[in-house]
């Protein structure tokens, strides 16, 4: 049995025959050890993990590593050899870096007229399309990792952590960058921002064959059928926690989006300090890391609906905290950064933990229609976003209107009362009701959650 081969074939043989054993290694290394020696259902688990050597059998991590491989290798419900998803993220990936690199040719030096307009248009909305491509498989790989809470946690965590790494770290040398490959090279802007975006798409194509080729699904199941197109509306209709969730998440965009979307004009005609507009993104960066990084400890000391009510409780403070000590241009800045910290802290714990929670969703509408799709119930994540995003800008021009803003010059009392209402009160009156919902409607927490994934195990093993 210390055959590598060996081991890979008995560890095979049972993937094949016990679901249970392909998500437990525990189960897997006891059936395993079943299989090869008759006696090994009577003797102590301890005495085998010993002794295992001296019975034949391969040690523990021996049959971990192999399962972990032979997945890998073999992802049961798939109809290629890497899997539901990632194929979708390189080939989503590849052409997106390819639009990416056309977004920002500058179509002057080729077409005329109206044609510029239609080039910009539709290079944009193929952008936002191949990026989705590649984007509701990357998220919706988190389910498939593990069934266990902590593991998503630290997941998810890991995946935000970097996402806003990144976002920082373009919008702080992105421009600097651009300007070194541009206009200090002795070309153009235009030529700066296209020698960027192939840096990006090279990057970008690194980066994501590194994640295709070394992550796996674990967490597996097989659908007896697919989701018609025609079918997607009903199973989101039957998946009411979905549906909470998507409503829930539209309105934190939005109520995101009236603060970040805006701050420009409150650090350029409140306070009147545009490079405060600089310390907020720094601020954003380390307060909010520290905030992803906590997550996990933070849920598993005490809970994910705990984290949750935090996230809003310091979301609502720093919002009202900016808008009583950012009122003039007076305003300290130690102070006002204090509590927008809140702001940033409690938006980070509030960002991973909706993305925890559209990760359950997936075995909640497992479990009430019967079918798991990952894609579908992420999916939801980018539209949100972009839903959220604009609605919230609909709403900040609105606003601007009737407040009477004028740009580039002083703004009237009304006009800047206007807009920090809107900024901060409405903000925080919309997490307020969030909160409300999340309370009221949201599930899957505790022993409710916990419950169903008991019963999942049982119709799954049923389906066999």
């Amino acid at each position: 049995m210390r055959n590598l081969k060996t081991i890979e074939k008995k560890v095979r043989a049972v993937l094949e025959k016990n679901e249970d054993a392909r998500n437990d290694d525990m189960v897997l290394y006891l059936a395993l050890c079943n299989a090869c020696l008759k006696d090994a259902g009577a003797m102590p688990l301890a005495e085998i993990m010993t002794q295992h050597k001296y019975l034949g059998l391969p040690s523990f991590e021996s049959v971990s590593r192999t399962r972990r491989k032979l997945q890998a290798q073999h992802p049961d419900n798939t109809k290629t050899k890497w899997g539901k998803f990632r194929p979708w993220i390189l080939i989503g990936t590849i052409i997106n870096s390819f639009v990416l690199i056309l977004l920002y040719l500058n179509p002057a030096t080729f077409l005329q007229g109206i044609l510029i307009n239609v080039w910009c248009i539709v290079t944009y909305l193929l952008w936002s399309l191949t990026y989705t491509l590649m984007d509701v498989p990357f998220w919706a790989m988190i389910p498939a990792f593990s069934n266990d809470a902590k593991v998503r946690n630290e997941i998810s965590m890991l995946s935000r952590l970097f996402a806003t790494f990144g976002g920082q770290m373009m919008s702080t040398i992105g421009l600097l960058v651009i300007a070194c490959l541009g206009v200090n090279m002795g070309a153009s802007e235009s030529d700066g921002y296209l020698r960027f975006a192939v840096i990006v798409a090279i990057v970008f194509n690194i980066c994501e064959i590194i994640c295709v080729r070394n992550v796996s699904e674990h967490v597996v199941i097989k659908n007896k059928r697919d989701i018609k197109l025609s079918e997607v509306l009903n199973f989101l209709k039957e998946n009411d926690q979905l549906l909470i969730i998507i409503f829930m998440t539209i309105l934190q965009q939005i109520a995101v989006f009236l603060w970040t979307g805006m701050n420009i004009y409150f650090f350029k005609y409140v306070v009147c300090h545009e490079e405060w507009f600089s310390i907020f993104g720094i601020v954003n960066f380390i307060v909010g890391s520290i905030g992803l990084i906590a997550f996990p400890s933070l849920a598993n000391k005490f809970s994910r609906k705990a984290v949750y009510i935090l996230s809003a409780v310091l979301l609502v403070l720093g919002l009202l905290g900016m808008f009583f000590v950012g009122n003039d241009q007076k305003a300290s800045v130690v102070l006002f950064f204090s509590v927008a910290s809140l702001f940033c802290l409690g938006n980070a714990l509030a960002g991973v933990s909706t993305t925890v929670m559209l990760a359950d969703t997936v075995d909640y509408g497992e479990y009430k229609c019967g079918v798991r799709s990952e894609a579908i119930v992420f999916s939801v994540q980018t539209f949100t976003a972009k839903f959220g995003s604009a609605i919230a800008g609909f709403i900040g021009a609105m606003v601007l209107s009737l407040v009477g803003y004028v740009p580039n010059v002083m703004q009237t009392a009304d006009t800047i009362l206007g807009l920090r209402l809107m900024m901060f009160v409405a903000s925080a009156s919309l997490f307020i009701i969030i909160l409300f919902i999340y309370l009221k409607f949201y599930k899957l927490n505790g022993s409710f959650y916990q419950n169903i994934l008991d019963e999942l195990v049982i119709m799954r093993k049923n389906n066999n």
